[in-house]
């Protein structure tokens, strides 16, 4: 299983070099940068990361149809492709349908629009003479040069349909923070039967999984930063993702009426260490373990931890990724 290590929006970029060159040298396998609308945007860190390692892969979660136009955001790959050829990878879905009514758009038919614009991204990004019209964006006549390696673009997705949309037109699947072991299993799962039934291989598509991470000697502190922060998530997605650990309709019905309140309450040490990654150092392969027995490919851990820590945490995360790999 691939480990890596992933930065929210909210994280501030400076520091973070250190952390992205920590892990490269510890060995791990990608360094993501996730955009949320109204914070920081995934471009500007993703090219200072690149620009800073020489072999580590670059990825960049959040982008969605709802707020950049695929023309445009295939200008900014190609760039990006120039700074590190063969080491960029993208994420795409619909994003948070309160964040992207901040730009003043709608979230309508997810699925097909997710699809269509991964589709045409790809074309752009290819070099062709684009003729598009769709409700979100148009093209009249854009071809892009110069023309770069086109990096594979995975879907993110959570619900059953977009999963299967993920199946037919992406490189990928990228599943959001706060997923439970037994979502993954049965996400993982029916992705295998989809490629299956697509004629697709198994081996050419990525199952990635973000995951809320925590390391510290002292679990009880480590755990003290989450709880904001599965305050801040949509109860309806974190109900479907949390699967086998919160109901599915309790706590929605929870949140609807109390609000944070109702996380603070439902949110027990025993639930976030099935919906995070609370570690010590010490025991950071068995954590990967159980991970990697759900069959997802890679694992992007978002620390939570002070950056100042993170560096030497990725030295941690490397020597457990390769005590993993060495027991498999």
């Amino acid at each position: 299983m691939r480990v890596s290590i992933a930065f929210s929006g909210f994280a501030p970029i400076e520091p973070s070099i250190a952390t992205v060159q920590a892990a490269e040298a510890a060995g791990l396998d990608g360094v993501w940068s996730a955009e949320h609308i109204t914070y920081h945007d995934a471009i500007v860190p993703s090219a200072l990361f690149l620009q800073n390692t020489s072999t580590i892969e670059v990825g960049i979660v959040g982008l969605t149809p709802y707020s950049r136009h695929p023309g445009m955001l295939a200008m900014e790959l190609a760039s990006l492709s120039e700074l590190g050829k063969g080491r960029l990878r993208i994420q795409v879905g619909t994003g948070d349908p309160a964040l992207v009514g901040k730009l003043g758009k709608q979230i309508r038919r997810p699925v097909q629009t997710t699809t269509a614009f991964i589709q045409t991204l790809r074309q752009a990004l290819g070099g062709s003479d684009m003729k598009v019209g769709h409700e979100e964006y148009a093209f009249d006549g854009f071809k892009l040069t110069p023309i770069g390696p086109v990096p594979p673009i995975d879907m993110l997705a959570i619900r059953p349909k977009m999963v299967e949309g993920a199946t037919k037109v992406a490189d990928g699947l990228s599943i959001s923070v706060g997923a439970s072991a037994q979502y993954l299993a049965e996400t993982v799962a029916a992705v295998e039967k989809h490629l299956a039934d697509n004629g697709r291989s198994r081996a050419d598509f990525r199952i990635s999984a973000l995951v809320v991470a925590s390391i510290s000697e002292d679990l009880k502190a480590a755990r003290a930063p989450l709880l904001p922060l599965f305050a801040m998530f949509p109860p309806d997605s974190a109900a479907v993702l949390a699967k086998g650990v919160l109901d599915p309709v309790e706590f929605p019905a929870a949140v609807a009426k109390s609000g944070p309140l109702a996380v603070m309450k439902m949110f027990t040490p025993e639930v976030i260490d099935q919906l995070a990654l609370v570690s010590t150092p010490d025991d950071l392969a068995d954590a990967f373990g159980r991970y990697a027995d759900t069959g997802i490919d890679e694992l992007g851990l978002m620390l939570m931890n002070d950056p100042a820590q993170q560096p030497d945490i990725c030295k941690h995360i490397g020597a457990a990724r390769d005590a993993l790999a060495a027991s498999a």
